[in-house]
């Protein structure tokens, strides 16, 4: 099938599936209440986090191994059945400083269950159609959005407590984990990785690309906890309106990355991924600049005079967004020729001039921050701009 449309399916779908989400935290909050909404989403942000900690990089490791013959279904099948298990343990001792072992087991599962649903949808993409690996995504969020409204409607009483909503989240990653399962026990290939050095190579990898994702994650609150201290509350909330906006344009890239990984295993080579990188940045860089000249006319973004300064806030970080769209798009391509290592370079790189402008005298001023994290993410992303220009064959 045609790249685009494969993205564009994906788009709809995957879209469809944070729609779900979206749609059930408003059900909440009006229904019920801010209390209830804030368990809910608390719950989902715990459940996820924990799962990212056991997954350990896995699903780009596993997917990368199975897709080029250097492991087996029935291998891969078996590190997600034990990344499941060290998942239970670990959701489980966080459940127990809330509830009795019973009731924290139901937390392990679920973040059991969002353990093994992140590694089985990225098989799913290796064996079957795209289709089959957007559902298998969205599922989860449909399956959460009908037990929200049978919470709502009364079917499931007593939503207040924590525990519920453990429940919910497991049966929804279950579900959707044994669907994919089920249709990989029909797929066979590959080579069974059994030996020392291959298990190792399999963590190595899988500890790059989640060192990759981890120092971005900790990049935000680290930039979060800069423009608290420097400015107050009030220039944090501003700022991280900003940010969660800079997400909307980028969350099409996410949806498109494990494609894009899929299709770089199959015609290796860096030119794609730097043009597809070099257009999709040029696009948000000129969105910035609209919204910088805009900024005069609506500087608080019409959210009243607390959120004067955000426009422009919300300008630069789009200038750091199209860096970070750009650095996406680079590291499908460098973890697709087997070069995880080169996203931990980069986000050493972000590193780095974050914490140099911290160190450095600079004003005390949100919109410094915001500059600084604009050019950290274009640091990262000229370290992709760099690898990816090798030469086919050659690794870093």
């Amino acid at each position: 099938m045609n790249l685009r449309r494969q993205l564009l399916r994906s788009f709809v779908l995957q879209g469809a599936g944070s729609a779900c989400i979206l749609l059930a935290t408003l059900i909440l909050g009006a229904q019920m209440g801010p209390e209830v909404q804030g368990g809910f989403s608390r719950t989902k942000a715990e459940v996820e986090f924990v799962a990212a900690l056991a997954m350990f990089g896995l699903p780009q490791s596993l997917f990368f191994h199975v897709k080029s013959g250097r492991m087996s279904d029935a291998a891969a099948l078996r590190w997600t059945v034990v990344s499941g298990l060290v998942a239970v343990v670990i959701g489980t001792a966080l459940g127990l400083e809330r509830a009795g072992a019973a009731l924290a087991l139901v937390l392990g599962l679920a973040v059991a269950a969002c353990a093994m649903h992140g590694q089985l949808r990225s098989l799913v993409l290796v064996r079957e159609r795209t289709e089959w690996f957007n559902v298998v995504t969205a599922l989860p969020q449909l399956f959460v959005l009908l037990a929200v409204l049978a919470v709502v409607a009364g079917v499931v009483r007593d939503p207040q407590p924590p525990t519920i909503w453990w429940r919910v989240y497991a049966g929804a990653f279950a579900l959707a984990a044994t669907l994919a399962w089920a249709k990989l026990r029909t797929s066979v290939g590959g080579a069974d990785v059994a030996t020392p050095a291959d298990r190792v190579a399999v963590l190595r990898y899988g500890l790059a690309t989640w060192l990759a994702a981890a120092l971005p994650t900790a990049a935000v609150l680290f930039a979060q906890r800069w423009v608290e201290d420097v400015d107050g509350a009030a220039a944090l909330g501003r700022f991280t309106l900003a940010l969660t906006l800079v997400q909307v344009p980028l969350t099409p890239v996410a949806y498109a990355a494990p494609l894009l990984f899929r299709r770089w295993m199959e015609r290796p080579g860096g030119g794609a991924s730097r043009r597809w990188a070099a257009r999709l940045s040029l696009l948000l860089f000129g969105c910035a600049m609209l919204v910088w000249l805009a900024a005069p006319l609506w500087p608080d973004l019409g959210l009243g005079s607390a959120y004067d300064g955000a426009t422009r806030a919300l300008a630069v970080l789009l200038g750091g967004g199209a860096a970070e769209a750009a650095a996406r798009i680079m590291a499908a391509q460098t973890t697709a020729s087997g070069r995880p290592w080169i996203g931990v370079r980069a986000e050493v790189a972000r590193w780095g001039v974050l914490g140099l402008a911290w160190l450095s005298p600079l004003p005390g001023d949100t919109l410094v921050v915001c500059a600084v994290w604009a050019v950290a993410a274009a640091s990262a992303a000229l370290v992709f701009a760099l690898s990816t220009a090798v030469p086919a064959g050659v690794r870093r």
